[in-house]
């Protein structure tokens, strides 16, 4: 790791904080390149600079372990859960938004290394930036301590703070889902409103990746839309694994 002292002192003390074993130089270049964004690794290789690797690799990694992780400790847990509703609570816990309160939580923003322009635009505080580093941290020590040390870090750092998580929140979980797999959030659409004023029936259906994947009906748009996204998820989890297709997020470890 080509940086300063003052860095390497403040990534052993973070290790420590975190529950680490004591960091030798193997773990602190990982732990470093976990908190390197690629903004700040991009900069650095157009300067013709060494420290030119981002997390992005740590991320890719990470994510497939922390699938795995989760995965069995609802597995353990849930025991009369079938693979849709696991799948949907995986999808929670692992969700942008619960990785980026864990980043928060444990506080990543100090150490973490950005590019010029993402610094001046507050990077820092992105959920998809925040979301990439916890990620980023289960590939490095799962790289430099090993699988058990990376569940216990998960278990420690992640999951004992995430809360019960919540199978019945079809349209955040379609939405994270959507988000992941293709860039882009679900599409909502009225395809039909009957019914006197007072009694009106909303129906709405949902587009994912631009295909038709559920419809729903109800008295509120937001209703006929948790419809909608309900009816989309279960067809997602649903979908034979040989065609290719994929669940809400983190349904496959090798994603």
């Amino acid at each position: 790791m080509a940086r300063n002292l003052a860095r390497r002192r403040a990534l052993r003390s973070f290790a420590k904080r975190i529950g680490l074993s004591p960091a030798g130089a193997e773990l602190l270049a990982l732990l470093d390149r976990a908190l390197t964004h690629d903004s700040y690794a991009n900069e650095k290789s157009r300067a013709g600079s060494p420290d030119s690797v981002s997390n992005e690799r740590l991320e890719f990694l990470g994510d497939a372990v922390l699938g795995t992780i989760v995965a069995r400790a609802l597995y353990d847990r849930y025991q009369s859960d079938k693979e849709g509703s696991l799948s949907r609570r995986r999808a929670a816990i692992v969700s942008r938004a619960a990785l980026a309160a864990t980043a928060r939580r444990i506080d990543v923003a100090p150490l973490l290394l950005l590019g010029k322009g993402e610094s001046a635009a507050r990077g820092e505080q992105r959920p998809s930036i925040l979301a990439g580093v916890i990620e980023a941290l289960v590939g490095a020590v799962y790289l430099g301590e090993g699988y058990d040390a990376a569940q216990r870090f998960v278990a420690r750092e992640h999951l004992a703070f995430a809360g019960e998580p919540d199978a019945a929140d079809p349209k955040t979980l379609l939405q994270e889902y959507a988000q992941a797999r293709y860039k882009r959030p679900p599409a909502y659409a009225v395809t039909d409103e009957s019914g006197p004023a007072h009694a009106k029936v909303f129906t709405i259906s949902v587009t994912v990746g631009g295909a038709l994947m559920g419809t729903g009906a109800g008295p509120t748009k937001k209703q006929a839309q948790a419809e909608a996204a309900a009816q989309a998820l279960r067809k997602l989890s649903a979908k034979p694994r040989a065609s290719g297709s994929r669940g809400p997020r983190g349904t496959d470890p090798s994603t």
